[in-house]
């Protein structure tokens, strides 16, 4: 017998629910406290949504971060060096934002630890914490919350070694604590502790993706249904028998096309086999169409009216590079640039606080005509839109039309 479990998609096809819970210092992600996790899973469950968030990601960080480097002084540039060379032991702010920048598109919010320094009159190093492993402290009486908690694995907290550890919220007016934590989050009602992510109202059709699969998967691998039954109707054999018999139906009956034969056995009169044919189900057909309907929802969800742009390949969709570079330029704009203003806001801060008066620039991605795959250019580059990539003259004949 097979046991399908079935989830409450009310619970994770919408907003996490987060009440405080008076047992415990810090308030739940999601009613099993594990909501994160179910996002990250999402990632691997849908080829589509995985492309779409991931193409998004390498929009968001483009061709790196830069900085308005004239008009500094020398103490600021030196400054500036140190933290965009070594924000930490070991990473550089380029490699910080990249994953501050996962996270923001992922969860909705993301973490940043920052160390003081032994003076306290700056920032001497900034990490980018997980934000899957980080939990809200309970607000104060004024609704300030002035902790996180921070665990590798909140599935197993109780264990010592997965016990939280508390995180002083970042404050610049109170900078006694020498570790701190900058917790941005997505504003929404009603979502005073976590975020949603922006794609949460496509969820439920991130999870029928993956059944789809799934549905495919197991016709192919096991059949899920035979294509007739033989019914044996002159008493049952024994065991030995029955499997003897089952051998002999499948060398004579079960062609290379794999058919399924379900063999019963029962007491008749007749003695006669009764072969009876199993309708096939139309729910290819149905599943189609199911198809389409997901793929839609996700790309409204993402805001996404070229799925050309993040290697999402639709038919008949393609369009020609004017209209690629349109949609890119407008989902750079209304999406792209919200998601980098959000990171750039904590990098701001702390250069400010480092007496660095400059802000964080990210390097535009080369447009989207020259990122393309050479097959997809043959389709929406004319002979000379290619040429001029690659540097050539423009041919005085014939350059205007595609090459395939």
């Amino acid at each position: 017998m097979k046991i399908i479990r079935r989830e409450n998609l009310g619970e994770y096809g919408m907003y996490p629910i987060q009440i405080p819970n008076n047992r415990q210092d810090w308030v739940a992600y999601g009613k099993d406290n594990m909501y994160p996790n179910f996002l990250l899973e999402l990632m691997h469950k849908s080829a589509i949504h995985g492309a779409i968030q991931n193409g998004k990601h390498e929009l968001t960080i483009g061709d790196g971060i830069d900085f308005d480097w004239d008009g500094l002084t020398p103490e600021a540039t030196a400054r500036l060096n140190k933290l965009y060379y070594t924000a930490n032991a070991k990473e550089s702010l380029n490699e910080v934002y990249y994953k501050l920048a996962y996270d923001q598109i992922i969860f909705g919010g993301y973490a940043l630890q920052i160390v003081w320094s032994k003076d306290r009159q700056s920032v001497a190093e900034i990490y980018h914490t997980d934000f899957s492993k980080i939990r809200a402290g309970k607000p104060d009486e004024n609704g300030v919350i002035n902790s996180y908690y921070y665990s590798d694995d909140w599935s197993q907290y109780k264990k010592k070694e997965y016990a939280p550890v508390a995180i002083k919220s970042f404050d610049i007016n109170d900078r006694q604590d020498p570790v701190q934590l900058i917790y941005v989050k997505d504003y929404f009602p009603s979502q005073y502790y976590y975020p949603s992510p922006s794609y949460v109202a496509s969820i439920p059709y991130v999870l029928i993706d993956h059944e789809i699969g799934e549905f495919h998967l197991n016709n192919i691998q096991n059949g899920l249904s035979p294509n007739f039954i033989l019914n044996i109707a002159s008493g049952i054999p024994t065991e030995e028998e029955q499997d003897e018999f089952f051998r002999n139906v499948k060398a004579e009956l079960v062609g290379s096309r794999g058919q399924k034969v379900m063999v019963t056995f029962s007491e008749g009169k007749e003695g006669a086999p009764e072969i009876i044919p199993i309708a096939i189900s139309d729910a290819d057909k149905q599943f189609l169409t199911l198809n389409e309907s997901v793929m839609q929802q996700l790309l409204t969800a993402n805001r996404l009216t070229s799925p050309a742009l993040m290697g999402v390949k639709t038919p008949g969709q393609l369009g020609t590079t004017q209209e690629l570079e349109s949609a890119f330029e407008i989902y750079y704009a209304q999406v792209i640039s919200k998601i980098q203003k959000q990171i750039n806001k904590s990098i701001d801060k702390i250069l400010t606080i480092n007496l660095i008066p400059t802000n964080v620039e990210i390097i535009k991605p080369t447009l989207i005509s020259n990122s393309l795959t050479e097959s997809i250019q043959a389709r929406v580059l004319t002979i000379n839109e290619l040429r001029d990539d690659l540097g050539y003259e423009a041919l005085p004949t014939n350059g205007d039309i595609l090459l395939s």
